[in-house]
C-alpha cells in the first residue's frame, strides 16, 4: 500500500521498457515532485506493477510524453486544443474566454484551476512576450504532467504556440491559500475554470484525470478573495446547465446562447 500526501490517489512512477538516460532522470524528478515512489519497469506490465503495489494508477515516462494510467484510462498533455483556439483567433473568429476575460498584451493572468493547460496557453499567447500566466494547479500529478509538457516540442506546433506554452509558470498549489497570501492587485485578472460537476465530455483522458481533480465548488469566500487579488476582474467558466454562477455572485455573463459553456465576469471597481 502506498500512501500518498493531500487524499491524491495512490500511484507509482515508471518509464517504458527501454527506458533512456534522459527518461529516468525525468522519472526521479517527478517520484520527487509528487512523493510517489520510483519503480524499476523490469519488462513488467502496467496492470500487474498497479496490482503488485496496490494503487489507483502509475506515472509512466515515455520518450515521447508522461502519462497517468489508471485501468483502461490514460491522462496525457498535449496542446492539441489551444493550438486549435489561438489558429481561430488568428483568422479573427471571437475567443469568448479572451472577451470574459478583456484581455490585452502584457497583462498579467492567474488561473487558478490549470487543469489540462488549454485556456492557460491561449491566454498566454494573447498576453504575448511581455505577459505573464500563472498555473495553479493542486493535483500533484496532474501539475507534473502538464509542466513536462508545457516545456517540450510537439510536432506541427507553431513556435509562437511552443513559445506560449513555456512561459506558462506551473505552481502546485490550493488556488484558496495562495489567494489569501498575494498581496491587493496583484494579477490583472483571476481566473477559475473548476472541473464541471455534470461531465461534458467522455473520454479515456478525462476519464483518468477526474480522480485526481480538485472537486471542490469554490465559494463566495474565494471570489472574495479572488476579487481582492486582481486589480480589474474575476472570471469563472461553468457550464450552461448550472446555476452556481449567480450563487456566487455573478450578475455579468459573456457566452454564445447555444455555447455549452458560459463565463461569470466580476469587474473590480463596479
Amino acid at each position: 500500500m502506498v500512501n500518498m500526501p493531500g487524499g491524491m490517489p495512490r500511484c507509482i512512477v515508471t518509464t517504458s521498457l527501454r527506458a533512456h538516460a534522459d527518461q529516468l532522470e525525468l522519472a526521479v524528478r517527478i517520484s520527487r515532485e509528487i512523493g510517489a515512489p520510483l519503480v524499476a519497469r523490469n519488462k513488467k506490465a502496467i496492470k500487474k506493477l498497479s496490482e503488485e503495489w496496490n494503487v489507483s494508477g502509475v506515472v509512466v515516462v515515455d520518450a515521447n510524453k508522461v502519462a497517468y494510467i489508471t485501468g483502461e484510462n490514460e491522462f496525457f498533455f498535449h496542446p492539441s486544443m489551444a493550438v486549435l483556439r489561438i489558429k481561430e483567433i488568428k483568422s479573427g473568429k471571437n475567443d469568448q474566454m479572451i472577451s470574459a476575460m478583456k484581455l490585452s498584451s502584457g497583462q498579467r493572468v492567474l488561473d487558478c484551476t490549470l487543469g489540462l493547460g488549454t485556456d492557460a496557453i491561449v491566454t498566454s499567447y494573447v498576453l504575448g512576450t511581455e505577459g505573464v500566466v500563472v498555473g495553479l494547479e493542486s493535483s500533484p500529478v496532474i501539475a507534473a504532467i502538464v509542466r513536462t509538457g508545457l516545456q517540450s516540442n510537439y510536432k506541427k506546433v507553431g513556435r509562437d504556440v511552443l513559445e506560449a506554452m513555456r512561459r506558462v509558470k506551473v505552481k502546485c498549489a490550493d488556488h484558496g491559500a495562495v489567494l489569501a497570501e498575494l498581496p491587493e492587485n496583484s494579477f490583472d485578472v483571476v481566473y477559475f475554470d473548476p472541473m464541471f460537476r455534470l461531465p461534458r465530455l467522455k473520454s479515456s483522458g478525462i476519464n483518468a484525470l477526474r480522480p485526481l481533480a480538485d472537486h471542490r465548488p469554490l465559494t463566495p469566500e474565494v471570489i472574495k478573495l479572488a476579487m481582492r487579488v486582481a486589480a480589474k476582474r474575476v472570471v469563472v467558466k461553468e457550464g450552461r446547465r448550472c446555476n452556481e454562477l449567480r450563487q456566487l455572485g455573478f450578475e455579468h455573463f459573456v457566452g454564445g446562447t447555444n455555447a455549452p459553456v458560459i463565463y461569470g465576469v466580476m469587474v473590480k471597481g463596479k
